[in-house]
Formats: C-alpha cells, structure tokens, sequence
C-alpha cells in the first residue's frame, strides 16, 4: 500500500501550545526569505555592471592614429577592422544585456521585495506584538486573578473557621448580635454621636472653609508686610491632592502696600536680562529643546481628551488625562519614534518624573504608569521650559521661609487623607468573615468571566492565526515562484554570449531548472515544523465543587466520577451500560451525523465527511453552541440541524482533540510505539506474529480507563459503520480510504504530552487507528469483556472493629416471646453483619465470589479481618422463622492448620447470659452436646450480572474426616497435596446451563 499522508501546509505544521513559538520559527524562516532577496538583486546587479564593464571596454576605440585606415586593399587592415567592428558589435551585445538586467529583472523584482518585505514585517508586528501579546498579558491577568480568587476562598474560610469557634462577645454598637436580656443601664434617650468618618469629613470641610475664608480677608485688607521681617503666622496653605491650581507667586500676605506708603525699589525683578536658552533635553534618544517641548506640551493639551475626575476625599480634579492617553499621542505626533509604543512610553516616564511636566493625581509620588486608570495633569512649567530656573532672584525672603511651611503642610494634608480613607474603608462595622466571603465572591465571579472572556479570545486567536498562516503560506509560495521567474529570465537574457561559455550556461541551466518552489516550500514545512494543531482549553476550575459547565476540554474520568484507588466508586460506575459512559455531546453529535448521511447525495461525499479540512470558525461556532447548554439540561433536537456534516465531524475530531487527557492517554504515546516499527528502522527476523501483535494491543488497551475504552469503541464502531455502509468508489479502495481515515483521526484519539521534532514524524497513531479498524472484532470487544470482567471482580471488604452494644433491643420485644430465643438470634445477626445490603432478613452476609452449591463452608482467620462467607442457600421469598435447633445436626469438628488459627462456633446461647464470653481458640473444638449450628446458610444475594451457577459441580471427598471442605476459587487453578484436600472438579459431560462468555478468537 502507498504511503498516504497530509498534506505539509502552514496552517498544520506551525502551531505551538504558546502559539508564539511556532510564530516565531516561521518568521524567523520568511525574514531569512527577505534577505534572500536581497541576495538575488545584489547578484544580478553585480552582473549587470560586469557586462557594462566588458561592454565599454569592447566600445572604446583606440586613441592611436588611424594606421588601418589606410592601404584599403591590404588584406590585414580589412582583418583588423572586421575584427574591431565585431568587437564593437559583441560591446553592444553585453549593453543590451547590462540594460536588460538592471531595468527588466532587478529594478522590478526590488520593487516587489520591498513591498513583500513591508508586508512581512507589518504581519509580523501584528500577530506577535499585537494579538499573541495581548493573549498572553490576558493569561496572566487571569493567572492574577485565579490566584486572588483562592487566596481570598481561603481566607475566607478561615474567617468563617474563626467566627465559628471564637467566644461569644457582644461588642457595643454591634447590629448583628443583640441580646434581649440586656437592657439599658440609664432610663435616658439615646443620642447619636457622630461617627469617626463624620468627624474627619467635617474637618478637612473645615479645613476648606478656613482657607478660602482667610483667603478672602487678606485680599480684602491691604495689609502691608515688611520684606526684612520674618513672618510669625503660618499661612494655611493647601497644596495636597486637592484641585491643580496654578501657584501663586507669593502668599496672600504679601500684598500690595497701601497708596500713601513708599514703593519699595525692584531690586532684582526688572534689572535682569534673560539668560541665554538652555541646553537640547534628551528625550528617549531624541534631543529637543527647550521650546520645542513647551510648544509639544501646548498642542498635546489642546488635543488630547481633558475631563474633570473625582477622587474619594480628595476633590475633583480639573483638565486631566490618562497615562495610556499621553502615551499613545506621543507615539502618533512624534515622527522619530517610528510608531514605537515603548519609546513613546519611554519619552512620558522622562517628561513625568525627570522633567516634573505632567502631574500624578490620587496617588503618592509622581510616578509615570502606562494604564487607563492613572490620572495626570499638566504643570504651568510644562509651557514655559526656557523659563529662568533661579528662584532666589524672582521670590522675596517672606516667600523664601513660607515655602518649606507650605510643603510640608501638602504632605502632612495628603497622608492625613489617606489615613482617614483606610480609617472610612476599615471601620465600616461590618464582621470580617461576611466581608471576606463577600470580597471572595466578588473574586469567584471576576475569575469565572475572565476566564470565559480568555477562552473566546483564545478562539478568536486561534482563528486569526490559522488565517495568518494560510496568507503566509501564499506570500512564500508567490516569493519562490517570483524568485524562480527572475533566474529564468536572467538566464535567459545572459543565454545569449558566445558559444564559448556554453557549458557554463549548461551547467547554470541545469540549477535553474533543478529549482522546485513546491519542494523547497515542502522541505522547509518538514525541517521546521512545530506541530500540528492541537487545542489546549482554558477551563474553569472551582473549588467548591467538581461539576464542569462545559463539555468541551472535560478529564473523562472526572466526568465519570471514577478514581485511580477508589474500588466501590469504580465497581458502581462499572455496571452501567456503555451508552451511559459515552458524554452526551459525543452521542448528539454522532446521531446528527447519523441523520445528516442521509440527506447527503451519495456514497463518495458521505466519505469525505470526515476527511475534509474544515476551517475553525464553523467549528468553534458548532463548540460555543454545545457549551452554552448548562450541563444540566439536555442539547435540544435541532441545535444541531443546521450544521453540515463536515462540520459535525470536525466538532468530533476537535472534541477528542480538546480532551484532557487524551483517549489512549499521555502514558500510551510510547507504549504504542513500542508496538509498531519505526519509519526507515532495520527490519528484524524476529517479527512478531499477527496473533502476538493483536494481543500486545489489547493488553495495552486494557490499561486506559473503562469510559475511554467505551468512547473509542464507540468512534470507532460509527466509523467502521460508515465505510461498510457505503461502497468505495473506483479510484479509491477501502484500504486507502481506512488510511486517510487514520491520518485524520489518528492524532485525536492518541498524542504526546509535548511535541518533539521526533514525534512530528512518528506514524503509530495512524497505524494504531488502521489496525483497530482493521481489526475491531479481534481487540476492542475483547478488550472490553476483560475490563468488564476486571471491574466486576469482588474485592474484599474489611469488616468494622470497632465496639458494637450487644444488649437486648427493647423495641423487639413482644409479649408472650422467648428472651432467650429472641437475644439467640440478635446476637448470630450482629455476630454475622452483612458488608452489603441483604436481600431479606436471613441473608445477613456478603459473598466473595460464586462456590460450588454442594462444598460446605466455614469462617476461618484472615488476614486485616476479610471474612468469606457462603450465599449458596437457595433463596425464599420471605425471612425463615427461627430453625428448631433440635433437628440441626452440629458441624464437624475443625483441626486447626498449621499457618491460620480457626476460629470455632459461638457457644450454646441458652446456657450463656449476654453477652458471651470470648471462647479461647482449640485446636479441635468439639460441637455442644445439643448446641445450635455456628452458622446459618442466610440465603443467596441475587446478582442479575451473574451467569447461573453451571449444575455440573461434584462435591469432592474430603481427605480427613475431621477437616471440613476448604472455599474454592476460580483463578488460579487449584494443586493438589497430601495437607490440603481436592478441589471440585467439573464433569466432563455436563453442559454449562449458560453459554460462556464470548473471548477473542486469533486467526
């Protein structure tokens, strides 16, 4: 059989699980691509000034005397001047050629380079810088968000954990505990006292009053002040985080003297001549000066977007803007950053903390942050940077000793705002726990959308890649076939020299045309490939609870609520039906298809069903409509009719694809391979045989899961369905059709748990799926029997060692009923406590695994207290009355073996008082004379997954008369010796009463 495989494209051999790795890899190939075409431009231009060189110097005459243009009839001069005029001619030649190479091939082919070049890289900043970077700054805010979700949920618990225990107080003022026995210790009217966040609210209200109040008198007074004299009264200045206002040049005191007082002489304010302008200011490699970033600072304050903010406590803020928003005008106004967003960012975080132009609002310090949510404000000194820096030239001495008194009066207003803002936040009066499950529901909820809104983003890259891909994937084929039409025509144009260099343009012919665009773009795929498309779903994890609200990216065995240890939960889960382990969403959309083949027009397209490529946005459109069902409540019956089968299909593929793990599991990658030869491997003599490979198959099987075993089966029975329902058509068997099934299908159902550059290659999972296609009936129906049959093995049960009350139950006693009859028979009940419930009252104990119906049976020690005990009595519709003990025959004596100690029949319960002594062990217990029996046969649980008991079973003699018969088991085979007595044969004519179990038949 031909090898089939996929075709090698963009969109299936670069994909990582990061998405920028495989991005990367291939970009980094397409740019090496440019630079190829700067080669082949360089290389032809090269040419071109060879053959212009060669030209001239064929062109230019001699500066000799004309010797040969005399003597017309010598034969030599008419020589020499044919052989200058063919000269001449062949210059021409390598001219034409020179001409043809720089305006006909390179000029043209520079000028598409340049434009594919633009192209490239602008595709580049997009995807990489643009989506893939936004994507992972989302998966990292959700990672954030994730972890404040869990730490609050814990502190939360704790909280709760501590309110719970803690000691009941009654703090006063608490409006959450109030005790009616309490009453008040005075008979006078309550009155209300401001609270703490009252008081501080009508203090910083005073605190403004007063300043404006005092701001007011003194322009209304005229007061005069000497400039000499020191200042005794602290102006109230406040310069906190309240409204950015321009500063004054001087307090309000230094106003202006009356009219009658002398005019003090300006020393120093009008005599001064500007000083030169200061030096250019670096700004993020740029050099401006002074001027020019006052005028940048007065445009960008009449463009950008200015708008009053309001901060808790603080006051509203007037002409403010965003650090995001300054940013990005930067980027768009500045030509030399290029549209470089970093170095826009750069050039803010200068002017902002180095130069002080901008102003943080709301916040300590003047630090420069890139976001939406930081406020800035413009400074007066941002429009006038050539402005004299010397302050003691400009400001009075007055000014001089009040400006530290101002400064600190800003700081100690600004830290007294914030404390009374942690203060109103912290003392609302509301317990710790009630805020801290509050402030972790707040955090559950932001966790659970961010984390829907990551995974529609994800979907949305995953889209835009694979149409990047695609795209990329036609620029590199145009590249290479362009290339390939440039060396044609240069070897074209320079095929016309001489015949001298005839075997050089062979050999150059022959390059040319070995060059295959298709096999260098093939080569390059299979040399750098990352992988080919496998999802990775974000789904939402609680902890709370375990109940996923998608279906998409499910733990199977989560699903199934079945654990690697946990036996009982595993034993109930294995007795339902294999359509109940199947998902529903795997069963609805296996039933559409079912539906959807039959409105399809024939046979051939019902088979491309599931080998056409379907692109990803139908596909995660089938996915969001499935996963927007609550897991609750059923798909409805036309959700899925709209779809086109090819569609279904590939929400199948991407179903198995998203699963976490996968199908065969992580661990069957390697065990897999081991199974099948290695591509290019030394065939070996030691093959093994067709029968051997197929069991190798199913032990490996037989360690995945129940429900994984049953969701293949079940893809694979859809499958072998279709292909046998359908007839193949003439240019395509079923061998090759099974083929192009695997290399579809082959990947979902069985990948790595990370790629590697020698996994890409391995081929096991096609050959996995051709050979259980092949090969159902002789590996997945067997395989499945014996999980079946492994699942329902019994497992022993240990029995409760703890105390039990052996009294008398009074609410059992009746009148005229036997006491001792009645305690007889609740202490054999209590003695014998079933491990699973009984089928009516007598059947009071559990059963191991079947036993021949004629062997009697007896309790003997066990290791951990494992008690095996016999349910071979026929069963009864209604519990037995109490046995007459008198007709009871008692049980043979038991001898002790060497390695157990027996324990030996409860003592006669008419002669004993409750409850009974502990009876010391015997080595051969004697029965009492009229004893009771040790042990009732309680009658058979039954079990309808049981095949009837074959009526073949003999009981065998035993080899000492005083050593009852032993248990027998099914597996191992029994050995016979001289301490141990014969098990029960079979008869070798007897039929069993129901048919045996079907088990794989190898050809």
């Amino acid at each position: 059989m031909a090898v089939v495989s996929l075709p090698v494209q963009f969109q299936n051999s670069f994909w990582s699980q990061d998405y920028r790795k495989g991005l990367e890899v291939l970009y980094s190939k397409l740019e090496q691509g440019v630079v190829e075409n700067e080669e082949i431009v360089a290389f032809i231009r090269t040419r071109a000034t060879a053959e212009a060189a060669i030209a001239t110097a064929l062109t230019q005459t001699s500066k000799a005397p004309a010797v040969f243009d005399t003597d017309d009839g010598l034969s030599l001069h008419i020589a020499v001047r044919g052989l200058k005029e063919e000269s001449i001619a062949q210059g021409n030649v390598h001219q034409a050629i020179a001409t043809d190479l720089q305006t006909k091939i390179a000029d043209p082919f520079e000028t598409w380079a340049n434009g594919y070049k633009q192209r490239l890289l602008s595709s580049h900043a997009i995807v990489l810088d643009g989506h893939v970077r936004t994507y992972e700054q989302a998966q990292q805010e959700v990672a954030v968000l994730k972890a404040d979700y869990f730490n609050k949920s814990r502190k939360a618990d704790e909280a709760e954990d501590d309110a719970r225990f803690a000691p009941v107080t009654q703090a006063p003022g608490d409006k959450y505990t109030v005790s009616p026995n309490l009453g008040p210790r005075d008979k006078r009217t309550p009155q209300r006292q401001p609270t703490m966040s009252e008081r501080i609210s009508q203090r910083l209200k005073d605190f403004r009053l007063n300043a404006t109040h005092d701001l007011h008198e003194a322009k209304a007074a005229e007061v005069t002040f000497d400039a000499g004299v020191d200042a005794e009264e602290k102006p109230k200045v406040d310069k906190g985080k309240g409204r950015a206002v321009d500063p004054p040049m001087s307090p309000p005191l230094l106003a202006s003297p009356p009219p009658l007082s002398p005019q003090l002489p300006p020393t120093r304010l009008t005599t001064t001549d500007l000083p030169p302008p200061g030096p250019p200011i670096t700004v993020a490699g740029i050099q401006f000066a002074p001027t020019e970033i006052s005028t940048l600072m007065a445009k960008a304050k009449g463009e950008l977007n200015l708008r009053p903010v309001r901060f808790p406590l603080l006051g509203e803020y007037q002409e403010a803007f965003t650090g995001e928003e300054f940013a990005i005008w930067l980027k768009d106004n500045i030509k030399s950053f290029e549209g470089n967003l970093d170095r826009a960012e750069e050039a803010a975080k200068f002017l902002t903390e180095k130069l002080g132009l901008l102003r943080r609002l709301g916040e300590f310090g003047n630090e420069y942050v890139n976001a939406d949510d930081a406020y800035y404000q413009f400074r007066p000194k941002a429009f006038n940077l050539e402005a004299p820096k010397n302050k003691d030239d400009a400001i009075s001495p007055l000014q001089k000793n009040l400006s530290p008194l101002a400064d600190n009066v800003a700081k100690r207003t600004t830290t007294f705002a914030n404390m009374v803002s942690k203060a109103l936040n912290a003392n609302t009066g509301e317990p710790v726990h009630i805020r801290a499950r509050r402030d972790a529901d707040v955090a559950d909820q932001e966790f659970r959308v961010a984390i829907r809104r990551l995974d529609r983003q994800r979907l949305g890259l995953e889209e835009r890649i694979e149409d990047v891909l695609k795209t990329l994937q036609k620029w590199e084929l145009d590249r290479l076939r362009a290339v390939k039409t440039v060396l044609t025509q240069y070897q074209t144009c320079v095929e016309g020299l001489t015949k001298a260099v005839a075997p050089s343009f062979e050999k150059s012919s022959a390059l040319v045309a070995s060059f295959q665009p298709e096999a260098d773009l093939r080569a390059l795929i299979e040399q750098y490939r990352t992988g080919p498309f496998r999802p990775e779903a974000q789904v939402y994890e609680s902890v709370s609870h375990d109940e996923s609200d998608v279906v998409f990216g499910i733990d199977l065995r989560k699903w199934a609520d079945l654990g690697t240890w946990n036996h009982v939960a595993g034993a109930v889960e294995e007795k339902k039906e294999h359509k109940d382990l199947v998902p529903p969403v795997l069963s609805s959309l296996l039933h559409a298809l079912q539906e959807a083949y039959q409105a399809m027009p024939n046979d051939s397209e019902k088979r491309k069903t599931w080998i056409y490529e379907v692109p990803l946005p139908a596909v995660h459109h089938l996915r969001e409509t499935m996963n927007a069902v609550p897991p609750e409540q059923s798909l409805p019956d036309d959700a899925l009719t709209k779809y086109d089968p090819p569609v279904l299909a590939g929400g199948v593929k991407l179903w198995a694809l998203e699963l976490d793990p996968p199908l065969c599991l992580y661990e069957g990658w390697d065990e897999f391979r081991k199974l099948y030869p290695t591509v290019g491997g030394i065939k070996s003599d030691l093959q093994p045989t067709e029968e051997q490979h197929v069991q190798d198959l199913q032990n490996v099987l037989q360690k995945l899961p129940l429900v994984h075993l049953v969701v293949l089966d079940t893809i694979i029975q859809h499958l072998r369905g279709l292909r046998e329902s359908t007839a193949a058509a003439a240019e395509e068997s079923d061998e090759v059709y099974t083929a192009k099934l695997a290399l579809s299908v082959g990947r979902a159902i069985l990948r790595p748990k990370a790629e590697t550059k020698f996994s890409i290659q391995d081929r096991h999972p096609t050959l996995l799926f051709i050979d259980l296609m092949n090969k159902y009936d002789a590996i997945l129906p067997p395989t499945l029997a014996k999980k079946k049959r492994e699942s329902e093995r019994k497992v022993p049960v240990r029995r409760r060692t703890r105390p039990m009350d052996m009294r008398m139950s009074r609410s059992r006693i009746s009148a005229g009923m036997d006491l001792k009859e009645l305690h007889a028979q609740q202490l054999a009940q209590r003695m014998g406590k079933p491990l699973s419930p009984p089928a009516s009252v007598a059947s009071t104990q559990s059963t191991l695994m079947e036993e021949p119906q004629d062997i009697p049976q007896i309790h003997t020690d066990e290791p951990e207290d494992i008690h095996v005990v016999d349910n071979r009595t026929p069963p009864v519709a209604t519990p037995p009355p109490p046995p007459s003990f008198a007709s009871i025959p008692p049980p043979p004596p038991v001898s002790a073996p060497v390695s157990a100690s027996v324990v030996p029949p409860p003592p006669q319960f008419a002669n004993i008082p409750p409850p009974p002594p502990i009876v010391p062990k015997a080595k051969s217990p004697s029965p009492p004379a009229n004893g009771r029996p040790s042990f009732k046969e309680p009658p058979p649980e039954v079990d309808d997954d049981l095949p009837p008991r074959p009526s073949s079973f003999k009981e065998p003699e035993p080899s000492f008369d005083d050593l009852p018969p032993r248990p027998s088991f099914k597996e191992p085979a029994p050995e016979h010796d001289e301490n141990e007595l014969p098990m029960p044969n079979f008869s070798a004519g007897a039929t069993p009463a129901s048919p045996p179990l079907p088990m794989p038949k190898f050809a």
